[in-house]
């Protein structure tokens, strides 16, 4: 079943997180790949998260907003501390080197291409698909096993795709399996 949000918002996030917990216990899904800038999400997750399902929380890197800065909450981060959860924080797929190059001198590099196109989906999508290539590329999840992943407007989730992610470096083998839950524009009416 597909979620429709109007908004991104705490209530949107447990909407979400339930809808996403409860599907991965019915098909058998381990892994859940959410990100969380500050530590919200993170907080909310780990408050309703299953015992038998394990959280990845991706995080900005350090110095995503300003240069030595971590915005993640560190209280946050201790609760995660030595429990069967894991924190990434790393710099964010699409936002490397090539990124740099962008902000510096302009120009089109492939990996803000690829992204731009993900977010005609909503920036929501283009989150949950790069997190999830985060997590296979740093060895936290399995490519070989559907995931689910998450990613959001502005505050919290709104987004959440059933998928087998791909390291970064083998795109081609990248799968979607079911849309969870999207933000929708399209306003609806009874007839």
């Amino acid at each position: 079943m597909v979620i429709y949000f109007k908004k991104s918002d705490e209530e949107t996030t447990k909407t979400l997180l339930e809808h996403i917990f409860t599907s991965a216990l019915k098909r058998g899904i381990r892994d859940i790949v959410l990100p969380s800038t500050l530590g919200n999400v993170a907080r909310l997750a780990f408050e309703t998260v299953p015992s038998s399902l394990r959280l990845v929380i991706v995080t900005h890197s350090v110095g995503f907003r300003k240069p030595d800065h971590d915005e993640f909450d560190q209280p946050v981060r201790e609760m995660y501390s030595g429990s069967r959860h894991t924190i990434l924080t790393a710099t964010h797929l699409f936002r490397g080197l090539d990124g740099a190059f962008y902000k510096s001198s302009g120009g089109t590099y492939p990996p803000q291409v690829f992204a731009t196109a993900l977010r005609l989906f909503g920036q929501g999508t283009k989150v949950a698909v790069e997190i999830a290539m985060m997590a296979a590329d740093s060895g936290l999840v399995s490519v070989n096993d559907w995931i689910i992943s998450a990613g959001g407007t502005g505050h919290g989730i709104d987004t959440a795709y059933i998928l087998k992610t791909c390291h970064s470096s083998d795109l081609g083998t990248f799968k979607f399996g079911e849309l969870l839950g999207i933000p929708s524009a399209l306003e609806l009416t009874d007839s």
